[in-house]
């Protein structure tokens, strides 16, 4: 037991430690009917609040149904890690080996592995094998979501569409496939958390170079290879089910098309684009999946719409980060719906009905990260999220985005236009843009496609250039209102470091000045500058979100 009170009095807190070396057990185990919560561990890129927040809200449910709830966690910042909160805290690291010692001793009836994120998940088999109950969810169905070989073989038994893929263990048998199906493709490890070492390669030789890195980081193989969708929509659902029956908290479409990490996408709710017969198809492809991975408790799918096509490309049997802004966008808390499940009660069929725009937006440290990118890719590079509710997307989408950081958002002013090889698609752009009353800027070739079609654009040079007007000069003496700079995607991040695009986008967060990186984010972005300069924001509060929800 730790002593919170310096040995003045008798400490009577319930936060405790192991040690191997100890000569006496001041501790008593549980006698009561009790289960174990395993938290997510420290903060780091990849595995924030959003995690402990799922951990409090289960484990506050299950206080409700059972006489005990021991956490074990070791993140002192963490709401879980409060000491009077549950019946014990172990303030512990979330490893095998810990926590057989605590279940061990304090006998419970089994132990909660789905609300932490990716750690505690990973320790569901070994834990089954050893004998622990795993409460939810078994650990043979969350093998077979986790290894995506299996899941594939899952998807194929349902008739389920899914990208085409393979599973390799040799860079050679890589190659061969990605020449078969054609480039890009996606390599995807099993088993990790924030995307990492999954990457897209659009030649061979980058194929070989992320496999050969995935290798060096000493990620589990095979690997699955699939063909990754360019000019898609992805679309991530929350859920929870208990085995026959599922409630869909919420279907959330991102902003950004598919490529960019579901953590750092920018995520509406309800759906802006999708029409009724996608939705239809994605309810009934979850239900399908729930039934037949058995799953009890929280669970996440991903989707891929590309024109009339579903596609699933993953399934996570915990809970996820989008989970809290689904729960307070809809009023409908996920982790007591699973709880319920875990504990083996009847769900409903049913979805979450939000009455108002949500828009979770990824919060970045880019400025705290000396040299950083502020690009998005496949792996996740956000520190934290917001959310913001308005009563139309642009509203929702507009405050969030502030919030986030991305401000002063400009209502006039001036903007620096560049784009990577396909010039013609930031064209609708400069032109509601110069409509709006904008004077554009932009890098020499997206100047002359911009100018090409009558519109008013000045030149600013590059660096490597060596010309005057300078774009370095214009951000840093505060001429440059907004930046949208997007990157030709070539899925080669070392070398964008070495290109003019990195050094502008690097300038503009140094400065303050929000910086676009995603076409499909520029144009709603632009959109709700519109909208909303023509009329005042509603801001609603939470409480009242929540309740028009109900």
């Amino acid at each position: 037991q730790i002593d919170t009170l310096a040995a003045e009095w008798p400490a009577t807190t319930n936060y405790l430690y192991l040690t191997y070396n100890g000569s006496s057990n001041d501790l008593q185990p549980s006698r009561s009917k009790s289960a174990v919560v395993l938290g997510s561990g420290c903060y780091r890129i990849g595995s924030s609040v959003e995690f402990d927040w799922c951990c409090v809200n289960m484990g506050l449910a299950l206080k409700e149904d059972l006489e005990g709830v021991i956490m074990v966690n070791c993140n002192p910042e963490t709401v879980s890690t409060d000491f009077d909160l549950f019946n014990k805290l172990y303030f512990e690291e979330i490893t095998f080996e810990r926590v057989m010692d605590i279940v061990e001793m304090e006998s419970p009836l089994g132990v909660v592995v789905s609300v932490g994120g990716q750690t505690p998940n990973n320790l569901a088999g070994k834990l089954s094998a050893h004998g622990i109950t795993i409460l939810g969810t078994s650990a043979e169905n969350i093998e077979k979501a986790e290894d995506r070989s299996k899941f594939g073989e899952v998807l194929d038994r349902l008739g389920i569409s899914q990208p085409e893929w393979q599973k390799l263990d040799t860079i050679d048998g890589a190659i061969s496939f990605a020449k078969r199906i054609g480039y890009p493709v996606l390599l995807r490890p099993s088993y990790v958390l924030s995307g990492s070492s999954m990457n897209v390669a659009f030649d061979e030789d980058q194929l070989k170079s992320h496999m050969e890195d995935a290798i060096r980081r000493s990620c589990e193989g095979p690997f699955v290879i699939s063909k990754f969708l360019t000019d898609s929509k992805e679309v991530d659902v929350d859920a929870a089910s208990d085995g026959e029956h599922t409630f869909i908290g919420g279907i959330v479409e991102h902003v950004e098309n598919a490529g960019r990490h579901s953590g750092d996408s920018t995520m509406s709710l309800p759906p802006v684009t999708l029409d009724e017969r996608a939705k239809d198809a994605i309810r009934e492809c979850t239900r399908k999946i729930a039934r037949a991975l058995s799953i009890r408790g929280a669970f996440n799918i991903q989707f891929i719409v590309k024109g009339s096509e579903i596609y699933v490309i993953e399934c996570n049997l915990r809970a996820s980060r989008s989970m809290p802004f689904v729960s307070k966008a809809t009023g409908i808390n996920l982790m007591r719906l699973a709880e319920k499940a875990i504990m083996g009660k009847e769900l409903i069929d049913g979805e979450g009905k939000p009455r108002s725009f949500g828009v979770k937006s990824p919060q970045f440290s880019f400025l705290h990260l000396e040299g950083a990118d502020p690009v998005g890719g496949v792996e996740m590079g956000s520190t934290g999220e917001v959310a913001s509710f308005g009563k139309t997307f642009e509203e929702a989408l507009i405050t969030s985005m502030m919030a986030s950081g991305v401000k002063p958002i400009p209502f006039g002013g001036s903007v620096l236009l560049s784009i990577g090889r396909d010039k013609n698609k930031i064209l609708p752009l400069a032109k509601k843009l110069s409509t709006m009353g904008f004077r554009l800027y932009a890098t020499e070739k997206t100047a002359g496609a911009i100018a090409a079609t009558g519109l008013e654009c000045e030149v600013l040079h590059k660096v490597s250039e060596g010309k005057d007007p300078n774009i370095m000069d214009f951000l840093e003496r505060g001429k440059i209102d907004m930046v949208i700079n997007i990157p030709q995607i070539n899925g080669d991040m070392p070398k964008r470091k070495f290109e003019d695009g990195y050094a502008i986008r690097r300038k503009a967060i140094e400065f303050r000045i929000p910086v676009l990186t995603n076409l499909e984010l520029a144009e709603a972005m632009v959109n709700a500058i519109e909208d909303l300069s023509q009329r005042r924001v509603t801001l609603l509060p939470l409480l009242e979100v929540i309740s028009r929800s109900h």
